[in-house]
């Protein structure tokens, strides 16, 4: 842990180095700013950008313009913190605790959904509540299928699912469908 600390502090101040060096660059180089501005150091490099002809003149900014995004999107990375996976408990014990990841909760939803007919893709959403979970599916279903027969069936299969393998209740499920043609591009009512 501490070294992933240091790690992530040493890659900040160096893109942080790096981006002041660009942002400098460019300042010199469009002439925004003095050579040495930076007390002597790499005064000479500094003096060459600002001496430079037309062409090299904006190869030199455009350059510097992209090591300053680069830059400033490493720092944007290193400092938002990194999602960390949502875990379930499912049981705790003196012999331990038994617990399943959101992302497996949520391919279990999917791919039961997608068991049902005339459904051709299922993305679902779990949040956890203190009442249980919370389950929001997308569905897109085959052009012509129908809802009132899907909506119910969908609802009860994925509650069954979630809640006789992993044991955790299940408070609400939200479906939202969405219909998708076939080949064919007509809708055969029965």
């Amino acid at each position: 842990m501490i070294i992933s600390v240091f790690n992530r502090m040493l890659a900040i101040v160096a893109a942080l180095a790096v981006l002041v060096g660009a942002i400098v660059t460019i300042g010199v180089t469009i002439q925004a700013w003095p050579s040495d501005i930076l007390m002597g150091w790499f005064q000479p490099q500094l003096q060459t950008a600002a001496e430079a002809p037309g062409a090299t003149m904006v190869a030199i900014i455009a350059l510097a313009a992209i090591v300053a995004a680069g830059m400033f999107a490493l720092l944007i990375a290193e400092i938002t913190p990194l999602r960390e996976t949502m875990v379930h408990t499912l049981s705790v014990t003196e012999k331990g605790i038994a617990t399943i990841e959101n992302d497996s909760l949520c391919l279990l939803a999917e791919r039961t959904g997608e068991a049902i007919h005339g459904v051709r893709d299922v993305h679902c959403i779990i949040r956890e509540r203190q009442d249980g979970l919370r389950i929001r599916c997308n569905a897109r279903v085959s052009l012509g299928s129908n809802l009132l027969e899907i909506n119910p069936e969908m609802r009860v299969k994925v509650r069954e699912a979630i809640q006789q393998l992993t044991g955790l209740s299940v408070a609400r499920i939200d479906v939202k469908f969405k219909y998708q043609a076939d080949k064919r591009g007509h809708v055969s009512v029965r």
